[in-house]
């Protein structure tokens, strides 16, 4: 619930009325200027203007604090991707020892895609290729990243073994590091606004293709099973591509603290899941989202209350 913020207005008003004030809700995510900050903001500006809810974004230095924040009810909802948010819950991988257990499943929005970018005029023309080149690695903010670029080399049949790993903060900050002539390759999701920051800087950038064969993801799947690969084609907010593309991805999800009454979380699900094409005039990212798929299972990370509620309702659920 914010650390007790609350909409001062609204809550004057309330009081004059003789009506309780409205909660002001959170909704964690990573930095401005990211994909993941971009598409919250977007899903909770269309669940406050479709709901009673007041949302307000909190943008982190990375996937740990948004993590922990929610975790701690510091905030309440939570845009991340699911390999990194189970892996907190259950206390493995990153979180080894570690469990965050106040995290649930609110809904699934739909598969983000990330992919490795290098400058226009570079000689690399596939991952395989990045051997011996200077890769972003250690992520000390955004720790779920790890796994990502592992994954990413993995594809390529490397490991960061055969690579030289540079260490960076987040994938803002490498993206920086990147277009200052640090690093080799840029890692970030497709579509953000960072990465036509960084092309319009550095004379263009040309997206590195991933292999899309049984023993290339047999590869990435050792590193996280939720990893796949989706075909990628050319639009005018995709930096890098000019024909089709196999990219990685995972889930994009909306999160949500079990601290958070089942009803608050019922109204931000309904308003979000009725509302595709707000979504889409937001962010055209956001065009992939399918109200149908909204209550896919995840693997194991469970969801909350509220939201099996809605999903039942609306006769999507899967449990």
């Amino acid at each position: 619930m914010l650390n007790g913020l609350r909409w001062f207005g609204l809550a004057a008003l309330a009081l004059s009325l003789g009506a309780p004030a409205q909660q002001l809700y959170g909704v964690a995510t990573i930095a401005p200027g990211t994909m993941l900050h971009t598409l919250g903001s977007v899903i909770a500006k269309v669940a406050q203007d479709n709901s009673k809810l007041q949302l307000r974004v909190q943008g982190y230095g990375g996937d740990a604090p948004a993590l922990d924040a929610v975790n701690n009810k510091n905030s309440d909802f939570l845009a991340l991707e699911i390999g990194e948010t189970a892996d907190a819950y259950h206390g493995r991988g990153n979180w080894q020892g570690k469990g965050r257990p106040n995290l649930r499943m609110a809904m699934t929005m739909f598969p983000i895609m990330v992919a490795p970018y290098v400058r226009k005029d570079s000689s690399v023309q596939s991952i395989a290729d990045l051997k011996g080149k200077r890769v972003p690695g250690m992520w000390a903010q955004q720790t779920g990243v790890l796994q990502h670029t592992m994954a990413m080399l993995a594809n390529g049949g490397l490991a960061y073994s055969d690579v030289v790993s540079v260490p960076v903060v987040n994938v803002v900050r490498g993206a920086d590091d990147f277009k200052a002539g640090k690093l080799d390759v840029l890692y970030f999701a497709v579509g953000a606004p960072k990465v036509q920051e960084v092309a319009s800087s550095v004379g263009g950038l040309r997206q590195l293709p991933y292999a899309n064969t049984p023993e290339a993801l047999a590869r990435m799947h050792a590193v996280r099973p939720e990893y796949y690969v989706v075909e990628l084609k050319p639009a005018p907010h995709i930096v890098g591509i000019d024909k089709p593309t196999w990219v990685q991805a995972f889930d994009f999800i909306i999160g949500v603290g079990a601290h958070v009454p089942d009803e608050a979380v019922y109204e931000f699900v309904r308003a979000v899941h009725a509302n595709r094409k707000a979504l889409g005039e937001g962010h055209p990212t956001l065009n992939l989202f399918n109200p149908d798929n909204a209550g896919k299972l995840q693997p194991s990370l469970p969801h909350h209350p509220g939201a099996i509620r809605f999903f039942k309702e609306a006769g999507i659920w899967r449990g």
